[in-house]
């Protein structure tokens, strides 16, 4: 409970952010923006244990959050129907598949209630290759919302530790710095 409070407060700080001039006294901080086009990056000043779950993918494996200890995971909460979305899907694609051997998974979590229907169509469209998973039961968005909206972005670090957060669609030139930082840790 305590983990869906801190991930609340967390995602409506990055989504409402201090005007500029004022003080801000949060647990979070923007890290430098190096594509002004980007949603910003948040960095997680304490490092909290991110939230397990387990879930079947659309692939029917089985995918727990705690089993990937060791890997860094991007988790992209995203729907078929948001532009943002669709924007950043090619660049998330390419990401996994540039640094999947390296430690670097990338886990979709689709809200789409129309479900496999409308989600296979769109992998299919965007050649998606990535682990994907479609939360109707709120399996996910239990643990991680209610999210102040999508795209939503968690990167957590080879230790399980939350590392970034985003809301809104993140570039390739945003994310690619941070996972070869966090992929460089041990």
């Amino acid at each position: 409970m305590k983990y869906l409070i801190l991930s609340g407060l967390l995602i409506f700080m990055a989504a409402c952010g201090a005007k500029q001039g004022e003080s801000q006294q949060t647990e979070t901080k923007r890290v430098e923006r190096l594509d002004p086009a980007s949603a910003p990056l948040y960095a997680a000043q304490k490092l909290a244990q991110a939230t397990d779950f387990e879930v079947t993918l659309l692939s029917g494996e089985t995918f727990r959050l705690s089993g990937q200890k060791g890997n860094v995971v991007l988790m992209n909460i995203w729907a078929t129907w948001c532009p943002p979305c669709r924007e950043e899907t090619p660049e998330l694609e390419e990401l996994y598949r540039k640094y999947k051997n390296e430690g670097y998974v990338t886990l979709g979590v689709s809200i789409d209630e129309q479900g496999e229907s409308v989600v296979r169509p769109f992998m299919e469209e965007f050649n998606v290759t990535y682990p994907m998973y479609i939360d109707t039961d709120g399996t996910v968005m239990d643990k991680y919302g209610p999210t102040m909206g999508i795209p939503t972005t968690y990167i957590i670090g080879r230790q399980g530790k939350l590392r970034y957060f985003a809301v809104g669609a993140v570039s390739k030139k945003e994310l690619e710095p941070r996972i070869k930082e966090l992929l460089a840790e041990r």
